[in-house]
């Protein structure tokens, strides 16, 4: 009663009451947080007059009206403890127009109320793609944005004043705002708007910045979502976005921050004219030592496709990125990820060995493999050196199309004019594993068998005998 409209003096006390309902409660238990929180979204009645949905559309309707700085700093904090960690909450707030509301409170001058519609806005996003697209709609990238953007600088903090009940620690709202962007991201109204609002900016400012580790995994999770739109691509690197997504790659202790870099290089990779500046930015040496450190099959997968998507290189660049590859022991790391029980990684693993061994622009949209009448030469030592062919030849009698597909691709690149890796071939029966993909019923697999029987056939007369 006290939190419904029209707004009463009380409603402060009793926000902050129901926050400290749910904060003080057990972690777990029948009289735990979540008890509490479904507790408060259930129907209520009394004397005829009915709440649907307990305590959250009044919170929700309150932040419409509440203009005091202390009532409204309590509201917000109320609506974040009754919708964390609590999907029915959330599905009732999204009903009753939270995501306008929220937006809205972004642009409080309180930091603690930005703080705390930053990080409500992220819950609520996990209703689903309609909740984010209302978000959206309702200017949340431009909101979250400003927040990411501003500064908790003294002069800042000094205006904010002391809230005793609710403290506030700086660059509390920057954080809250990077994780609710992240959430945001993959939506396709969040590309579309992420340049002309200055998200990307802002992101690789934070990201280049001395934030927590929390902050730059958001950032560069949002990066790695928001560039997979192609027009994005350029933009990050027009914003300096390269410099930090390196460092992160590279020094980060955060795994998934590694890996959300390594992955976000992947995506810029995919621009043929955009792999010479992510190369020369110094992304190779720490990709690498990601697929050699990484713990997780998706660090392996996106440091293995930036790979991947760098060593096929156009022709006229090509050969430097080659040598870097053989420089740093490339072949080592990437081959160990050939016992990987992902696909994803075996794919990616196998497309690094087959294109670096060729030299010429494969089509990412052909999975068919284009050999030339050369081949790099270095590199397919590398693979000899390492007896890296018989995993390869192992891969080919994968059940999964995908891979089996990108084994003999990498195969024949790995063979081809080399002798040494056809006589390992010959040795892992390689000739009776391509003649049985013949039969294949697809014609992906089929071509590139037979680019794979030729090659292994022309190197080493062996495999010719057994073929025929």
């Amino acid at each position: 009663k006290d939190l419904s409209l029209p707004l009463k003096p009380s409603a402060m006390k009793a926000a902050l009451m129901v926050a400290d309902m749910v904060r003080k409660a057990p972690a777990t238990g029948a009289a735990g947080m979540g008890a509490v929180r479904k507790q408060l979204g259930q129907r209520y009645e009394e004397k005829g007059v009915v709440w649907e949905g307990g305590v959250v559309p009044p919170l929700i309707a309150l932040t419409a009206v509440a203009k005091d700085k202390p009532m409204i700093e309590a509201i917000s904090l109320c609506i974040y403890h009754v919708l964390n960690d609590c999907p029915d909450n959330v599905a009732l707030a999204a009903g009753a127009g939270a995501a306008k509301n929220l937006v809205d409170l972004c642009k409080d001058k309180s930091l603690i109320v930005q703080q705390n519609a930053c990080a409500s806005i992220a819950i609520l996003a996990t209703d689903g793609t309609e909740t984010r697209q209302a978000i959206i709609a309702s200017g949340g990238m431009k909101q979250l944005t400003a927040v990411a953007s501003s500064l908790d600088s003294e002069d800042a903090i000094a205006k904010q004043g002391i809230n005793k009940q609710i403290p506030y620690k700086p660059w509390q709202r920057q954080e809250a705002a990077a994780t609710a962007l992240r959430t945001l991201s993959d939506e396709e109204g969040a590309k579309a708007s992420a340049g002309d609002v200055g998200t990307l900016k802002q992101l690789v400012i934070l990201l280049g910045g001395s934030g927590e580790v929390k902050t730059k995994e958001e950032c560069a999770h949002s990066l790695f979502l928001l560039v997979s739109e192609p027009k994005n691509r350029k933009l990050v690197i027009d914003c300096g976005g390269l410099p930090p997504l390196v460092e992160v790659l590279t020094e980060s202790s955060s795994e998934h921050a590694r890996t959300m870099a390594a992955g976000a290089l992947k995506e810029m990779a995919k621009e043929r004219p955009l792999r010479v500046p992510v190369r020369k930015a110094g992304s190779m040496s720490p990709l690498v030592q990601l697929c050699r450190e990484g713990k997780g099959a998706l660090a392996h997968e996106q440091a293995t496709g930036a790979l991947r998507e760098l060593c096929n290189e156009q022709l006229c660049n090509e050969l430097e990125c080659k040598y870097v590859m053989k420089e740093l022991g490339a072949t080592k790391d990437v081959s160990a990820l050939l016992s990987s029980q992902d696909p994803d990684v075996l794919d990616n693993a196998l497309g690094v060995l087959g294109f670096m061994c060729i030299i010429g622009v494969q089509d990412p949209a052909s999975q068919v493999v284009a050999l030339s009448p050369t081949s790099f030469e270095a590199l397919q030592h590398d693979i000899f050196d390492h007896s890296v062919v018989p995993a390869i030849v192992s891969l080919t009698r994968s059940a999964d199309e995908k891979v089996h597909n990108m084994a003999v691709r990498a195969l024949a690149a790995a063979c081809i004019r080399h002798p040494g890796n056809s006589a390992k071939a010959a040795s892992a029966s390689a000739t009776s594993a391509l003649v049985s993909l013949l039969q294949s019923n697809s014609d992906h697999v089929i071509a590139n068998a037979m680019h794979a029987l030729l090659a292994i056939c022309r190197s080493y007369e062996p495999n010719r005998r057994e073929a025929t």
